[in-house]
């Protein structure tokens, strides 16, 4: 007998078999191809290896301990767990304690018998529903683990994107600062040459007009700084505060990209969250449809029952030798519907759409993957070189203005002259710093393009950590 319930609970499994399909990654014109003495990954980097900075350091531990949104993702791997458990489960039997009434006209002694004891009943897994059950599941969970080390890349890189626009907008308010002091100083050198009666009135008005224009956009900046801090701190899992001890400047120098080795496209599927997320659920869903096929007419589900226990005419005697009586029984039981009116067939068609949908969503983030790390690629090349041409705009702002000032003191030019090369000096400085933020987040958009920013050893403290805190 046991020999038989072996082979039958080994029997088939029906539906289709999943099997990774064929994806864009494995062209070989990908535009951003390399060589394959490359292909070691620059996402393989650990975050703080990269960042290299330890103030940004801190702030990334800080939001990884504190982050709301890890913190659910975390938790939903925690259901996925209790979920593979439940669904596991039904390879056992179901054995429940039971006691029931059974009204009984013209007894002697009462009107009713009474049965107590223990029943079970035990599905056998004949056409592989349970075990389709537990691949999603099991694939489900697998899907909802690369679901956290999503959240985890996006929040580490976050945190980087939002610290250096901190430092990028504290210098557009230093650079307006300079240029307020430095058009002070102008309007002071036209009141001076007014005096002398070789500046007008109207040029007066120009520069004071021109000083005002740009104090008004200190406190537009300002703000800027503050609402950058607040979107830090929410990132951190804190409330809106300042950060007073943070650093000036961009690190820009700390970019390095000489070794910068992308690795294979291919690759992206062992290393992005969200392809192997999105290929778990096709995954997933490619079992459910295994599940449907099993549930469906002719094939039948196929189990053994029984129920051992006692039996007396009063409740009272349910425990004694003398007044109950043992029984038992048990057997094999048949439930095959007949007729379901298409139900069976439907949920077939249902999973089916399912998986041509979890299809759809990996071919669709195989292709987001390559665009990201194409789109990032370029925009890193193309920043160097928006860096240098305005960092040569910014070396001739500064000279013209140098050189307007000392042709207006002698009266060759006219203060609209000064203004002029003022405002180009400022366009610069503001270019300037813009793109070599954009040359930072842009650096960043590789490292996250690639898969970058998660660990599962960091996971799996940060987990106990908060499962330590919680409890």
């Amino acid at each position: 007998m046991t020999a038989v319930l072996l082979a039958l609970l080994g029997g088939c499994t029906l539906g289709p078999d999943y099997s990774r399909p064929e994806n864009e990654a494995q062209r070989t014109d990908f535009r951003v191809s390399l060589p394959a003495q490359q292909a070691e990954s620059f996402a393989n980097s650990a975050w703080f290896e990269l960042f290299n900075d330890p103030y940004l350091e801190t702030l990334v531990h800080t939001a990884l301990n504190g982050n709301p949104d890890l913190g659910i993702a975390l938790a939903r791997i925690e259901e996925a767990r209790a979920r593979t458990t439940v669904t596991r489960s039904a390879f056992g039997p179901n054995i429940r304690a039971g006691m029931d009434t059974n009204p009984m006209p013209g007894g002697e002694s009462n009107d009713a018998t009474f049965n107590a004891g223990l029943g079970f009943a035990w599905e056998l897994d004949i056409f592989g529903k349970i075990r389709r059950a537990d691949e999603a599941a099991q694939a489900r969970l697998l899907a909802t683990e690369d679901g956290a080390r999503a959240v985890m890349s996006t929040l580490v890189v976050s945190v980087a994107s939002t610290w250096y626009s901190l430092l990028e907008l504290d210098e557009e308010v230093r650079i307006l600062e300079r240029t307020a002091a430095s058009q002070e100083q102008s309007l002071q050198l036209v009141r001076s040459q007014l005096h002398s009666g070789v500046s007008s009135r109207a040029e007066e008005q120009q520069a004071i007009a021109q000083l005002a224009s740009t104090r008004a956009r200190l406190p537009v900046a300002r703000q800027a700084v503050v609402d950058a801090e607040n979107t830090l701190s929410i990132l951190l899992g804190q409330g809106p505060r300042d950060f007073l001890d943070r650093p000036r400047g961009l690190p820009v120098e700390r970019v390095d990209a000489s070794g910068l080795a992308l690795g294979l496209p291919v690759e992206l599927l062992e290393q992005r969250p969200d392809v192997r997320q999105a290929e778990h659920q096709l995954h997933a869903a490619t079992a459910t449809v295994g599940v449907a096929v099993a549930n469906r007419f002719p094939f039948p589900t196929i189990g053994l029952s029984g129920f051992f226990g006692r039996y007396a005419v009063d409740f009272g005697d349910i425990d004694s030798r003398s007044a109950s009586t043992n029984f038992s029984g048990w057997g094999p039981y048949v439930d095959m519907p007949i007729i379901d009116w298409g139900a069976a067939r439907g949920n077939e068609e249902v999973a089916r759409a399912g998986m041509q949908q979890a299809l759809m969503v990996y071919r669709s983030t195989i292709l987001r993957a390559l665009k990201e790390v194409s789109d990032s690629v370029h925009a890193f090349e193309y920043a160097a070189e928006v860096i240098d041409a305005n960092t040569v705009f910014k070396t001739a702002a500064g000279s013209s203005l140098q050189l307007q000032r000392e042709r207006f003191s002698n009266g060759l030019v006219g203060y609209l002259d000064v203004l002029d090369a003022e405002r180009q000096l400022l366009l610069a400085e503001q270019n300037l710093v813009r793109s070599q933020l954009q040359r930072l987040q842009a650096y960043l958009d590789i490292y996250r393009a690639l898969g970058g920013g998660w660990s599962d050893s960091e996971l799996a403290a940060i987990a106990d950590a908060r499962s330590a805190n919680a409890s």
